[in-house]
């Protein structure tokens, strides 16, 4: 038997339970993985608090992000690029119910994680990542764009903001005060969110804003339409509502992909892309690292380590 999270009922963190499990079998074409790291996501929280419905029976598991280390691989199990998956792989993905010691996942839904990237940041990396990924395929941008990236100081925000910058473009970053020293550091420009954006805004880009890449909702949205921004050049991913009245992008629900997660995690590796950790803690302390990351008093991932 292995221990995995699950609940019973929706609510507050204290519904989540430690239960014993049974140990995964390899099928056809997926590998039992031994958790190293799970960086939580809002998404998880507003499942577990029913504010994001599913149909899924109680009990229920919980965590889509992972890293550790195969220990078990099926016939035909192969990495995307055709490659066999190996016992003792340090990999990466996603998968459904990943707050468990271990787990079984499809190996198409797996990278290999390189070796100076730690466990923490390697399973914290896939839906904050691919989401970011999703959002600049939804609105391209280059070399002559000034950006606006909001709640920069998030995790989707914070790579979103950095891929931007690789792209070639000017990235301006709404964020609080105390984290506006973390985003000049990475090369974006700080600006304060609240009463009077646009004009803030006008201030830090007077020759304008040309695309909008939006985690907040819609201070920011209004925002870029005063300020005279193209709809289809705004994207949301937090939104819905104002991608009908508006015109505005979204990607929607976004296939994840294997080769956009590799190509992640090797501009982690490279120094290029960075995804800062908070607080890590113990698969016995899952009540408090959810109620941390639900506080929204954060400077990174919140990470349980089985």
């Amino acid at each position: 038997m292995q221990r995995a999270v699950q609940y019973e009922e929706t609510g507050s963190p204290s519904v989540l339970r430690l239960t014993d499990v049974a140990v995964p079998e390899p099928a056809d074409g997926r590998v039992v993985v031994t958790v190293r790291a799970v960086g939580l996501n809002p998404f998880d929280g507003k499942v577990r608090a029913g504010l994001i419905p599913t149909k899924a029976a109680f009990p229920r598991g919980i965590g889509g992000d992972f890293s550790g280390v195969v220990s078990a691989v099926g016939t035909n199990a192969e990495y995307v690029d055709g490659t066999p998956v190996a016992i003792g792989d340090e990999v990466l993905g996603w998968a459904a119910s990943t707050l468990r010691e271990q787990l079984t996942v499809a190996s198409t839904h797996l990278v290999r994680k390189p070796a100076n990237v730690s466990f923490a940041v390697a399973g914290s990396l896939s839906t904050p990542g691919q989401t970011a990924a999703a959002a600049l395929r939804t609105v391209p941008i280059g070399e002559s764009d000034t950006v606006l990236v909001s709640s920069a100081s998030g995790s989707v925000g914070f790579l979103t903001a950095q891929l931007a910058l690789t792209a070639g473009a000017r990235v301006i970053g709404t964020a609080s005060l105390s984290n506006h020293e973390r985003l000049r550091a990475a090369g974006i420009v700080p600006v304060t969110y609240g009463a009077g954006l646009a004009e803030r805004l006008r201030a830090a880009a007077p020759e304008g804003i040309s695309a909008v890449l939006d985690s907040a909702g819609r201070e920011t949205i209004d925002a870029a339409l005063a300020l005279g921004v193209a709809p289809e050049r705004i994207n949301t991913i937090v939104d819905y509502a104002a991608v009908d009245e508006f015109g505005i992008r979204t990607p929607g629900q976004y296939e994840r992909r294997a080769d956009v997660l590799d190509d992640l995690v090797r501009r982690v590796s490279a120094g290029t892309l960075e995804l800062p950790v908070q607080q890590e803690f113990a698969l016995d302390d899952v009540v408090a690292a959810f109620t941390l990351m639900e506080s929204r008093h954060l400077t990174g991932k919140v990470v349980v380590t089985p």
